[in-house]
């Protein structure tokens, strides 16, 4: 009788190898959005005492929930995309990426945000401007309206 002694390490390695299989081809969006949400972090980290607020430990724990909830709905869509989907959209249709793109841009745009502040450059002010209008013509959000209802929620 043939038996399998799996160790821990083995464990790992198997489900570290599954994901990265089922996520091959969006891989390069998670690493950049990865990257986009340490930046943000790193620059409004930077920018916290140019807008009088202090460096505090909780608001690191942002980090970690951008981090868990960007992903777990990209990845949601990914299932979706694959597993619903009928084989001949799969490659027509990309909603993990254009989720990971539009995660990505909301951190870009935060960084515009945290340079601005930093800097105190027009520039910055600018872009954001530019970008804040942007959206509204596209979709129809209010952004502004959007950011003081989620600052309410928060305190």
């Amino acid at each position: 009788m043939y038996t399998i002694n799996w160790s821990m390490q083995k464990i790992v390695y198997a489900t570290f190898g599954a994901l990265v299989s089922f996520t091959a081809d969006v891989h390069t969006a998670m690493l950049g959005l990865l990257i986009c949400i340490v930046v943000d972090t790193i620059t409004g980290f930077i920018a916290a005492p140019y807008r009088g607020e202090r460096r505090e430990s909780r608001k690191l724990n942002n980090l970690v929930k951008k981090i868990i909830t960007y992903f777990s709905a990209a990845l949601l869509l990914l299932v979706v995309e694959k597993l619903v989907f009928p084989t001949y959209l799969v490659n027509e249709i990309q909603l993990a990426r254009i989720a990971f793109m539009v995660f990505s841009m909301l951190e870009v745009y935060s960084c515009a945000e945290n340079a601005r502040d930093i800097t105190g450059l027009r520039i910055f002010e600018i872009i954001t401007q530019l970008s804040v209008r942007k959206i509204q013509e596209k979709t129809g959000i209010d952004i502004g309206a959007v950011a003081k209802e989620t600052q309410g929620r928060k305190k």
